[in-house]
């Protein structure tokens, strides 16, 4: 299992633009993919359950990624959770 934390940076927090985005990206790949906010977590290829996370600027996130091409989505996912968070 990979894993990586991220602060939200975005004023409007994950909103579903952003949510969108790490949901097709996560959904390339065979891997379980998890984000964990303060007070639940989401699978990344579920956009609702991503939405749900409520998560605000300041909060941190993180992401688990395990299975086949953990390494490869890991990688993906780190440089795109940096871009729009």
């Amino acid at each position: 299992m990979i894993s990586y934390k991220y602060v939200v940076s975005d004023k409007q927090g994950l909103h579903a633009t952003n949510a969108m985005s790490l949901c097709r990206a996560a959904s390339d790949y065979e891997s379980s993919i998890t984000l964990k906010g303060e007070r639940k977590s989401a699978d990344c290829k579920n956009v609702l359950a991503l939405m749900s996370l409520g998560a605000r600027q300041g909060e941190c996130l993180e992401l688990l990624v395990e299975g086949p091409d953990e390494d490869q989505a890991a990688g993906f996912l780190q440089g795109l959770m940096r871009t729009i968070l």
